[in-house]
């Protein structure tokens, strides 16, 4: 994987920044809202060569990739630029690309120049008459009429007319506009190019909604801070900081969806055409429901004209309505995942980002999917079990032995020094075929600890026993009358006067303690310390006398315990880190959780399996389930978060894998990827209904159990509320609402 942007597209996204920044102000906004169009600004565009960006070099353009392209609309976004900057990016690169005469170069020099040159969103020979983006500033319009691209120029400008977003957009009726239409091409090129370029058209606004969203949400932290009510900035409060929160993710998901488009034409990927439609169905939703909740963190000042928030509500709505309805792209998104329909793409140039895992971690993939069939023998396969349940002691040491249960791990562990994203791909592999995988990921977050934190005598005694598939361990941090607060625990550590520790207490949701050697403890070692500050971590013999474990059982048809620990002996060197150094080790161990939020996306990624499995071979009164647009158009979203769900939790593994700093990605993700997975269930339960009220370990059945799995899933690791006053704090540096 590889999100880093070059040098250059840093810098170009900087200089569009501070162009915006200084020539698209709040009162140049309001000054040009009459007419949708800053002149002044746009000569400032132009003169940046924002028009000749996408342009081929042999016509006198910088050929940019569409990635450029999308930092500068992310830009426009940002600051509401009163400038056609996306309709003439497109057209200029069209008519770069199709004309051929010299009248035709005439145009394109002029709209290098600074002349604006938009185009017309539909097939006017089926609609003559529609909206046209920057109609009542536009020198010229391209335009696809049957099979033949034109050009129209000299028309009768359209007077403005009032719109929601104030913008230099109208209807054009090209059969009654009269002009000089300029033939441009004719065939089967000429429809390819313009619908290559509507596609282009539809990832920019993408991007700009993206960059607008953003903006509006950040105007709204920022507001928060500002002001007070009942004692408190109003931010603290988890009514305002947590849709807000919600609304960033969903935004920075928007962003991912159009880099990721751009990168999956780049590399001719199967799935390019319905990611262009992902991206700008996601995009028209999540942005107008985001700048709704922004406005009302404003309160009714939210609403006053003399806010600039009012600006962001208005266009985020109004920027997607040209093209039409823009639920019709999940519609899009359907037909360009489950039918042949061939979609013309824009060149995407030369694009460096990389969302795949890789070519190394795909063939280890392979290899492991080859190593499951050869290994798992239908005993085995009888035994698989999502949950605890399914750990099988020898086939645990057997993937020890071949390397495959710690792969990551360092070599002087007993590891193949495997990186996170060859990890990632061997969890989908065994996710895909039911083996459990909760007692691995377990084990291996405490050995990690253990390997930076233990002394050397324990950890060549519980690593070389976790390295050999002899040993497993659980997480003794939840406690009954604390919850998520884990600083907030009561079990006690006092030292001994021969050093050794003494414990009392109970621990609850101790996954895997039936089954473990080891107990991962946070206990309080200073009650007169802050609670903070007086905890202690220790690794505790699940042998030792005085531990008792007592069964809790789910709704996920899955296992968790209660831990009782009375007059627990621990020797002294079972201590993990300093005395009453908890607070450090545990940083480590969240921190290792937040950016492992991939494995809560897993249960999710075989329920949407299932279920568009059993639509392609459902049939309801004789006709193909997906040929009812309800029924495709909803399972086509549930393609579309999963999508953004997998974006974030990879975002957060190359973060983690590559050392680039963001507190927030990772309980981001986490908790856009369990809250999705769980409003998907909801849905595909009563679209597949009533087969899906049997519970079954495969087809709709994996339905079923994403119904009762999902719900779990927002609350392990940390609850979505804990996570949305992370993402609250850390992505938009609002108050903490908690003390």
């Amino acid at each position: 994987m590889n999100l880093h942007l070059s040098d250059e597209q840093r810098m170009l996204r900087e200089s569009m920044a501070r162009l915006f920044a200084a020539e698209s102000t709040s009162e140049r906004l309001r000054a040009a809202e009459s007419s949708g169009f800053d002149a002044a600004l746009w000569e400032q565009v132009s003169a940046a060569g924002i028009p000749m960006l996408r342009v081929p070099e042999t016509e006198g353009g910088l050929e940019s990739s569409l990635l450029d392209a999308l930092l500068v609309a992310e830009e426009a976004g940002r600051y509401l630029a009163s400038a056609p900057v996306i309709e003439v990016i497109v057209a200029c690169r069209l008519l770069g690309l199709a004309g051929r005469s010299e009248a035709a170069a005439e145009h394109l020099e002029r709209s290098l120049s600074g002349s604006v040159l938009t185009l017309a969103l539909h097939n006017v020979a089926t609609r003559p008459l529609q909206v046209v983006p920057a109609a009542t500033i536009a020198d010229a319009v391209l335009f696809l009429d049957g099979d033949e691209l034109a050009l129209l120029s000299g028309f009768e400008k359209p007077q403005t007319v009032a719109n929601l977003g104030s913008d230099p957009l109208a209807r054009i009726h090209f059969q009654e506009c009269g002009g000089e239409r300029l033939s441009l091409l004719v065939g089967a090129e000429a429809v390819t190019l313009f619908q290559a370029a509507i596609e282009e058209w539809k990832l920019l606004n993408t991007a700009r909604l993206a960059g607008l969203t953003r903006q509006g949400l950040q105007m709204a932290a920022d507001y928060s801070k500002e002001r007070f009510a009942f004692g408190n900035a109003i931010g603290s409060f988890q009514g305002i900081s947590h849709p807000l929160a919600d609304a960033v993710t969903e935004a920075e998901g928007a962003q991912l969806l159009a880099w990721r488009a751009a990168w999956a034409i780049s590399k001719g990927c199967k799935d390019a055409a319905a990611s262009v439609s992902m991206a700008y169905w996601w995009a028209s939703q999540v942005a107008a429901r985001a700048m709704s909740r922004a406005l009302h963190t404003f309160g009714g000042y939210g609403v006053s004209l003399e806010y600039d928030i009012q600006f962001y509500y208005r266009k985020s709505k109004a920027m997607v309505l040209p093209l039409g309805d823009p639920q019709q792209e999940l519609q899009q998104v359907a037909q360009r995942l489950w039918t042949d329909v061939v979609v013309s793409l824009p060149d995407a140039g030369q694009i460096d980002l990389d969302f795949s895992l890789g070519a190394r971690a795909e063939v280890f993939g392979e290899e492991v999917r080859a190593y499951f069939e050869k290994n798992l023998t239908p005993e085995l396969r009888a035994h698989a079990h999502h949950s605890v349940a399914g750990f099988h002691p020898e086939f645990n040491k057997q993937l020890a032995r071949d390397g495959l249960l710690f792969p990551h791990w360092p070599k002087q562990y007993g590891g193949l020094e495997r990186d996170a994203y060859d990890l990632a791909a061997m969890t989908a592999v065994m996710e895909s075929y039911g083996w459990e995988h909760v007692t691995a990921p377990i084990t291996n977050q405490v050995a990690q600890i253990l390997m930076m934190f233990a002394c050397d005598e324990v950890k060549e005694e519980a690593l070389s026993r976790f390295g050999r598939g002899e040993a497993l361990a659980c997480m003794g941090f939840t406690e009954p009358s604390c919850g998520c607060d884990l600083f907030a625990a009561k079990t006690k550590a006092e030292q001994q006067a021969d050093g050794n520790w003494l414990i009392n207490g109970q621990k609850i949701f101790t996954t895997a303690a039936n089954l473990a050697d080891y107990c991962f403890l946070l206990a309080r070692t200073s009650p007169d310390k802050p609670k903070h500050a007086g905890l202690s971590v220790f690794l505790v013999p699940m042998t030792l006398p005085g531990i008792e474990v007592h069964a809790v059982h789910t709704l996920q048809d899955e296992r968790t315990n209660i831990v009782y620990f009375s007059e627990v002996l621990l020797p002294e060197k079972y201590l993990i880190g300093p005395v009453d150094g908890g607070l450090k080790v545990m940083a480590s161990t969240l921190e290792m959780e937040h950016g492992s939020a991939d494995q809560y996306r897993h249960g999710h990624v075989t329920m949407v399996n299932a279920a568009e499995a059993w639509a392609l071979q459902t049939t309801r009164d004789g006709e193909p389930l997906l040929h009812d647009r309800d029924a495709a158009g909803r399972l086509a979203r549930s393609k579309v978060h999963l999508e953004v769900s997998t974006l974030l939790c990879r975002r957060a593994i190359w973060a983690m894998s590559e050392k680039v700093h963001s507190r927030y990605w990772g309980p981001m993700a986490k908790m856009f990827a369990t809250e999705i997975y769980q409003r998907d269930a909801l849905d595909l339960m009563d679209l597949a209904a009533p087969d899906t009220v049997f519970a079954d370990h495969s087809g709709l059945g994996q339905v079923e159990l994403g119904y009762r799995q999902s719900i779990g899933t927002t609350i392990y690791g940390g609850t979505s509320e804990v996570q949305r006053s992370l993402v609250a704090e850390q992505a938009l540096g609002m108050p903490k609402s908690r003390n």
